[in-house]
């Protein structure tokens, strides 16, 4: 055998595995390139949209937190008003203690026919304070006139800060979306990646659900999810029905409230609708009560509650006894203590006329001050009696447990005082402020912890309370009749903005969605064109049971098919073939320095600055916006268009509204004629933030669409 043939015939086999390897090679490294390709320029636009989506709720929290700053500043300046009513009220009381010494009682000589009464010694006793009073009153009198408009105006003022901030943070969350995605981009110079037009309608959604939920119509949604004949009739229930939980009950989050109107009664919605319902105006009575509240609850001491007493201790005396008659024992414990003195109390408070249950009464909030000094004397009885029965065994019960306290006061001074946008709001007689002896509804005055301090309706001062509404000195009375006794100073409650009820109870925000996407020709592959990332024949695209997932979302497209989703998403997506995905994010509410009283945590509201903002899962209604199964344009009425007609027509219309409505209040608290000369210049320089602002954007927006 010829081993040289044999070893040449040998030769060359290796060859034929090491090309088969390398071919096998290169391909695994083609695939790996074109898998890391698309996983790169993936997480690119997943990062870009994270970023961008964060920024701007970032942006909206810092938004929310500064009208919790305003709302606490225009809460200081309405306790500054209501110290110097109270102020005024105090000294008033003093300066016409006149009006009381001449009481029936103190006018009976004290040892007849001496003609010594108790009226004059009064009188020069209470010189000091009758001196004292009148000296304060001047400047307290000049600084009720002045300082409330001065305190308006500032209000007024803070009011449309909140409106021209909202709408700048509007136009900023666009900017710093364009940005962010811009410094994501691999060759800033030469972008790819583009926010298509369905990504700005999330964006106009967010903004009309947080200001404008009314603008919202769902009832369109369910419509177009429900045909009457269809073989997926079930399908699309439940999806409406889901829809229905998620929009069935819209509520708008940060609302607009102004005094006497509607937020929405005086200008129209961002469609043209008029939006001035029921409900708008239920919601402005309990912002508006909610504010109240906080003013009252912030109020410090002197404007809160002005008691003093003073007099020799109480006297306190009584008795235990126990009578036993065999099966029956009876115990008797009775305690009367007997206290005489002088007492004053006074309190100062933020209320309306009348009760503040319907959006009229919204004009009537201000400030009623009331003061009432008496001397008497107070007896309180404790009477306890119980009962024990023991046959066959003891019981007990309680037959007595009484506590009753006797009051009997004589008056010494009063005064009252209040401050209101409009005298006409005024309150004119003893029977609007209260009655002797109510129930304190904690707004003149009491403490629920000291038993002599019951506020200026104590049963003590009934007879003060009374005489200072007939009193001849003070006649036609003291509450609110005589011109001296209302200043109408007072520029009205500021409008401000406040957080819907829901939110209060969820401390979230509505969802902040963002869509991006880059065209898949731009994506550098092995393959020309660039080869289809579909799983598999494209008319799996159009079969009905495949379901829509965010990784579809982010990872591929669907407008291959030929059904309505494919081109749903050549328009909403703005490419034949686009790498698509959305990001969401919340604001939300969470004060880690302060709890409630009973350890739970504070509720969310924007009278507290502690808004923060974080990432969240996409809700399932923005994946199906975004892949076609819910069109957005049946979402917003009037809404249509590509997305600078979009994004323009909603800056318009906020704008418009936010800014036209704060310039409309603020010129609504100036006094004429002064109105008449600030309203031009001041609604031409709204004009023109308003339309250097939008044009900035649109200019900007322009140039980085594709």
């Amino acid at each position: 055998m010829n081993t040289n043939v044999f070893k040449k015939a040998q030769k060359g086999q290796a060859m034929v595995f090491g090309l088969l390897f390398m071919a096998v090679a290169i391909m695994t490294l083609l695939i790996l390139y074109n898998q890391g390709q698309l996983v790169k320029n993936r997480v690119q636009l997943e990062n870009a949209a994270d970023a961008a989506v964060y920024s701007q709720a970032k942006l909206s929290a810092r938004n929310q937190n500064f009208i919790a700053y305003t709302n606490r500043a225009m809460v200081a300046n309405e306790v500054s008003i209501g110290q110097m009513v109270a102020l005024l009220s105090w000294a008033k009381h003093y300066q016409q203690v006149n009006g009381f010494t001449n009481f029936p009682a103190y006018t009976i000589p004290i040892a007849p026919p001496s003609p010594v009464t108790m009226q004059t010694i009064l009188n020069v006793v209470l010189i000091p304070w009758k001196t004292m009073g009148s000296i304060v009153k001047v400047p307290a009198e000049e600084m009720v006139d002045v300082w409330p408009k001065v305190a308006s105006y500032v209000n007024g003022a803070l009011g449309l800060f909140q409106k021209v901030f909202a709408l700048s943070t509007m136009e900023a969350q666009i900017e710093i979306n364009l940005k962010v995605v811009n410094d994501h981009e691999f060759d800033p110079d030469n972008p790819e990646m583009f926010t298509p037009v369905v990504g700005w309608y999330f964006f106009t959604q967010n903004v009309l659900l947080t200001y404008f939920g009314e603008n919202f119509s769902p009832d369109n949604v369910y419509n177009s999810l429900v045909p009457a004949d269809t073989d997926n009739a079930d399908e699309h229930a439940l999806v409406a029905e889901f829809l229905g939980d998620q929009l069935g009950t819209l509520d708008t989050m940060i609302n607009a409230n102004s005094p006497g109107i509607s937020k929405s009664s005086n200008t129209s919605s961002a469609t043209g609708a008029n939006v001035n319902t029921p409900e708008e105006e239920d919601s402005s009575v309990e912002a508006y009560q909610r504010f109240a509240a906080i003013v009252n609850r912030n109020r410090e001491a002197f404007t809160k509650d002005r008691h003093w007493d003073f007099g020799p201790p109480q006297i306190d005396f009584g008795f235990d006894l126990t009578l036993d008659f065999g099966i029956v024992t009876m115990r008797i414990e009775l305690n009367i203590g007997l206290w005489m003195g002088i007492k004053n109390d006074g309190g100062t408070a933020y209320i309306a006329n009348d009760d503040l249950d319907t959006n009229q009464d919204l004009a009537s909030i201000g400030w009623s001050s009331i003061d009432v000094t008496s001397f008497g004397i107070q007896i309180d009885i404790d009477l306890f009696v119980n009962i024990e029965i023991c046959f066959l065994g003891c019981t007990d019960f309680d037959l007595v447990d009484i506590d009753i306290t006797i009051p009997i006061g004589l008056p010494l001074a009063g005064a009252t005082h209040q401050l209101v946008s409009d005298k006409k709001y005024a309150k004119d007689g003893l029977s609007d402020w209260g009655f002797p002896g109510m129930a304190d509804p904690g707004m003149y005055g009491g403490d629920d912890d000291d038993p002599r301090n019951s506020g200026a309706f104590d049963f003590f001062h009934a007879l003060a309370l009374g005489w200072g509404q007939t009193s001849p000195t003070l006649l036609p009375g003291m509450y609110g009749i005589r011109p001296i006794d209302v200043t109408d100073s007072y520029g009205a409650p500021p409008a401000f903005y406040s957080l819907g009820d829901s939110f209060q109870e969820s401390g979230t925000s509505y969802e902040f969605t963002i869509a991006l996407a880059k065209s898949l020709d731009d994506v550098e592959t092995t393959d020309s064109p660039t080869f289809d990332i579909s799983t598999g024949n494209e008319t799996d695209w159009d079969k009905d049971d495949i379901s829509y997932t965010r990784f579809d979302v982010q990872t591929r497209s669907r407008t291959e098919g030929t059904d309505f989703a494919a081109d749903y998403q050549k328009i909403a997506w703005m490419d034949n073939r686009p790498m698509m995905t959305i990001s969401s994010a919340e604001t939300y509410f969470s004060n880690p320095m302060q709890k409630n009283a009973d350890g739970s945590d504070e509720p969310a509201s924007l009278f507290s600055p502690f808004w923060d903002a974080r990432l969240k899962e996409p809700s399932a209604v923005a994946i199906l916006i975004a892949t076609g199964e819910v069109d957005w344009q049946d979402m917003i009425d009037g809404m249509s268009g590509s997305a600078v007609t979009m994004v323009e027509w909603l800056l318009n219309a906020v704008a418009d509204k936010m800014i036209d409505e704060g310039v409309d209040y603020l010129v609504s608290q100036i006094d004429s004629p002064v109105d008449k000369i600030i309203e031009p210049p001041l609604r031409e320089v709204a004009d023109k933030v308003k339309g250097a602002a939008i044009d900035a954007v649109i200019d900007e927006l322009e140039v980085y669409l594709p």
